[in-house]
């Protein structure tokens, strides 16, 4: 009967708590917001109380009684510490970097510990993750830890409800809250594997005629990297190097070309999340090689730049492109 009774509670709590809709900002954990039951140990302990108990009466065993109502006490104040483990923690739902699709967000998450003794034992568990965590928090310690959550779509992902539950110090009783943040996390496109060759840049081919951004002035030889124009393969020091490495001519610019990454230029026998998927590599290869890109996604167009905040400005269109 108490163990149907746990797995009804189990069931409508979540409910109750969804209905109210995610937590906006801080939680702080009170006595309402917080449930308790005994846990299958506890339900045991409590089967041989009431044995012992009987066996006690049945016998008028004096130290039977008092070892009974000692187990009892024990039991009781128990209960209290399992519930007090989590009375009163405050929660703070921090923010996660972009991620792409299948990769995994990490969402910082702080535990602030307010009260004047410690909190042992606090076991996080949170959905798709195979293991929960186990926390323990000082007294007037802001606790920092970091969740993994799965990814599988691009788009802004919502935090999933989340669970604190605590069994200590002595496992009878297991005392439980929701937390459910109200904090998103963006989801880039997954990036395509392998790579397809990046678009030729529209100043490559006159950079050795001194016309293009900043490209008159050359600069120096470096190592050929994922993206260059096999234009700009310097065949001279290459030879006169006498070893297998691809070596490439850079210009004062630093860009090595402008180039314009488009939606309506890619096949058509491609699906709109590899057409996403694609642009996405690009935007991050160009980015790596120092060229000036811009993105023309349908509507939107983001003209040429180059700098992390240009491809995260880039990666954020492409994530949540209506396609």
């Amino acid at each position: 009967m108490l163990a149907a009774a746990m797995n009804w509670v189990e069931r409508i709590a979540p409910v109750i708590r969804i209905a109210r809709g995610p937590h906006d900002g801080d939680l702080r954990l009170d006595r309402r917001k917080i449930f308790i039951l005994p846990t299958r140990a506890g339900l045991m302990f409590g089967v041989l109380l009431i044995v012992m108990l009987l066996t006690s009466v049945n016998y008028a065993l004096s130290l039977g009684y008092a070892l009974t109502f000692l187990l009892i006490g024990v039991g009781l104040v128990s209960m209290l510490h399992t519930w007090r483990n989590l009375l009163g923690l405050t929660l703070r739902a921090g923010r996660a970097e972009p991620v792409h699709a299948g990769e995994l967000a990490e969402l910082g998450l702080t535990l602030q510990n307010s009260r004047g003794r410690a909190r042992y034992a606090i076991e996080l568990t949170v959905p798709g993750n195979a293991q929960s965590t186990l926390i323990d928090i000082a007294p007037g310690v802001d606790q920092l830890i970091s969740v993994a959550l799965p990814t599988h779509r691009r788009g802004w992902q919502t935090a999933p409800r989340m669970r604190l539950s605590s069994r200590w110090p002595l496992g009878l009783w297991q005392a439980w809250a929701w937390w459910h943040p109200q904090v998103r996390m963006l989801v880039l496109p997954q990036l395509e594997t392998p790579a397809a060759p990046l678009p030729e840049s529209s100043s490559i081919g006159n950079e050795f005629n001194g016309r293009g951004r900043g490209e008159d002035d050359f600069s120096a030889i470096r190592a050929f990297r994922d993206g260059d124009s096999t234009r700009r393969l310097a065949w001279k020091a290459m030879a006169r190097s006498g070893r297998d490495d691809l070596l490439v001519l850079e210009f004062e610019g630093g860009g090595g070309g402008q180039m314009w990454l488009e939606w309506s230029a890619l096949s058509a026998s491609l699906s709109p999340e590899d057409r996403l998927s694609r642009l996405a590599r690009w935007v991050v290869d160009a980015e790596s090689a120092g060229l000036s890109y811009g993105l023309r996604l349908n509507s939107l167009t983001i003209d040429r730049a180059s700098g992390a905040s240009h491809q995260a400005e880039c990666l954020q269109a492409l994530a949540l492109a209506q396609v």
